[in-house]
């Protein structure tokens, strides 16, 4: 069982995910109930109140089936609110190197539709070191391409390089609180590639390239960072990311610091920094500064195999808020065989 509450400047503390999961000891299935995400191949992710489940079924096929209320946060579902979903995954050849998913959901606001969609996922391992996937959606209420994604990794040695591109509409977006997420994640088109660096034992260093195209307009989308670990397991951390991203109105600039450290077997602490500075600080009549800073500090606790306690605080500023303060605390306890 898992409990996450969370509070904001403009919201009472809610609850975010309240589940229950029962897994089958022979691991055949699984089956979550409560307050929950739900990621099922190509389909949207949706936060819904009620049950999703997964189960492995003779010819090697894998069926997962979700459905309940959508979540509307304070205010409660309407009347005839629900939505409904599923999704059928299967190896094609038999080492299981080769695997594909078909997927479909549909939910009602109201009584009215107001999300449906179809979507097909695959995984090809072609050789030990090369891998090549993708995925589409496809939203039958417009009738057009919701999502598409393609990308192919290969490694040797310590340096892993992958080739990737992706298509994405507004409605298939998720919110995100992190600066890099909410500037970065705009709806477009975006072809790339991006590196990851063995350096050493405990050091990887990564890179990322590519060109973003909204409406016929392309702008670059660059990074880069590194993460040294502390520890043999990676327990305590730290690293840094440097980021770029151009914008036909709103391009900008982007540092972050990140922190993990392991206090004792039972502690572990977390801490994020990210400065963001736009392009245009001239433009906007609202006075919002020209340095935008997001900050995250957690703190886990593990009393028990079984139980665990974390809290989070993230403090903001950005186009949208002068400032902003939310807070999440996790509960989790486990019984059984793991």
């Amino acid at each position: 069982i898992a409990v996450w509450l969370g509070a904001g400047d403009e919201a009472d503390a809610d609850a975010l995910i309240v589940v229950v999961e029962l897994r089958d000891p022979r691991r055949h299935g699984v089956v979550r109930i409560g307050r929950q995400i739900v990621v099922a191949g190509a389909l949207r992710p949706v936060h819904v109140d009620g049950v999703a489940g997964r189960a492995h079924l003779p010819q090697a096929f894998d069926l997962e089936a979700f459905g309940g209320l959508p979540v509307v946060p304070a205010l409660g579902p309407n009347a005839y609110d629900w939505l409904v979903g599923t999704r059928l995954s299967r190896p094609i050849d038999r080492r299981g190197r080769a695997r594909v998913g078909v997927g479909w959901m549909q939910r009602r606001e109201r009584g009215e539709l107001h999300t449906h969609e179809v979507a097909a996922d695959g995984a090809w391992q072609i050789a030990p070191h090369l891998d090549v996937s993708a995925a589409a959606a496809w939203d039958l209420v417009s009738v057009g391409l919701a999502e598409a994604r393609v990308a192919a990794s290969g490694s040797r040695g310590p340096l892993r390089v992958e080739l990737f591109g992706t298509h994405r509409s507004a409605a298939h977006l998720l919110p995100a609180t992190s600066l890099f997420s909410v500037l970065g994640d705009v709806p477009a088109r975006r072809f790339g590639t991006a590196a990851r660096w063995r350096a050493a034992p405990r050091l990887d260093v990564t890179a990322t390239a590519a060109v973003r195209l909204v409406d016929d307009v392309v702008d670059e989308d660059l990074a880069a960072g590194c993460r040294l670990r502390l520890d043999d397991r990676g327990a305590s951390s730290v690293g840094v990311e440097l980021r770029r991203q151009g914008a036909p109105q709103g391009g900008w600039s982007g540092a972050r610091l990140m922190g993990r450290y392991a206090v004792a077997a039972a502690w572990t602490t977390s801490a994020e920094v990210e400065l963001v500075v736009p392009d245009d600080r001239a433009g906007d009549d609202r006075d919002r500064g020209t340095v935008w800073p997001w900050a995250l500090g957690a703190v886990t606790w593990r009393p028990s195999p079984q139980w665990e306690v974390a809290a989070a605080i993230e403090a903001s500023a950005s186009p949208e808020h002068v400032s902003r303060v939310d807070g999440l605390v996790r509960l989790s306890r486990a019984w059984g065989s793991p």
